[in-house]
């Protein structure tokens, strides 16, 4: 005899099942941007095949990265994306950038033990915003961690921050060291000539104050410029 809810079951139920085996077998090494994705979906979507959603959101936002940092706004503006769906793939941009984080500010070495945390931090912070961010952020003279902070939203092209804003910062903090860093939303990484002259700027400002410039450094979605690492900033002991 058949079994007729068997029969009548949706189809889209045993594929959730495998994609969830899959992601179990190597925690989702082995599966594209859109099957990770999709299996996230499933989570707040229960009752309806999402493979085809998952694929458009891959498709709008460019990659699984795009989507989990694009805006709430931008979110809601895609046919099936509820803002119950919006929030959860908020959260695990949250739980990502916290976990981030966490792996450098949480330990008392030095930032250059764990720079390329601080790197990866950096990009999930900043790459995939729509407009400018400059932020400053702050160590001891053994490089710990202090704290990090914004200091200017700019347009799609510029963020301006005025150099005695940071030093008075890194005052409060007690901060001795700092770094410097900001996006590019054009996706290009090589400094302008603006960012030239205001790390000049601030460097010499920092000086007379007795706080370093450790480094400046500019993120986009695919790469990270170092102006410590091009020899642009000098150990002030060479």
């Amino acid at each position: 005899m058949t079994d007729d809810k068997n029969q009548t079951q949706p189809l889209y139920l045993g594929h959730r099942a495998r994609l969830r085996s899959r992601f179990m077998a190597d925690n989702g090494e082995s599966m594209p941007d859109y099957e990770l994705l999709e299996l996230l979906l499933t989570m707040s979507i229960p009752r309806r095949d999402v493979k085809p959603l998952a694929k458009e959101l891959i498709i709008k936002f460019k990659d699984i990265g795009g989507v989990i940092n694009a805006p709430v706004s931008k979110l809601l503006e895609i046919n099936g994306i509820s803002e119950n769906t919006a929030t959860m793939i908020k959260l695990v941009s949250a739980c990502g950038l916290r976990a981030a984080g966490e792996s450098f500010s949480d330990n008392e070495g030095p930032i250059i033990v764990f720079w390329g945390d601080f790197i990866d931090y950096c990009r999930q912070l900043m790459a995939y915003k729509e407009v400018e961010e400059f932020r400053v952020f702050f160590f001891d003279d053994k490089l710990q961690f202090k704290r990090g902070k914004l200091m200017n939203t700019g347009t799609i092209n510029k963020a301006y921050v005025h150099p005695r804003e940071i030093i008075r910062a890194a005052i409060e903090y007690k901060a001795t060291k700092i770094v410097l860093a900001h996006n590019h939303p054009s996706g290009e990484s090589k400094p302008s000539k603006t960012d030239y002259a205001l790390t000049d700027e601030i460097a010499m400002v920092a000086e007379a104050m007795d706080i370093e410039v450790f480094d400046h450094i500019i993120v986009t979605r695919n790469s990270v410029f170092s102006f410590r690492n091009a020899g642009l900033i000098k150990d002030p002991k060479d």
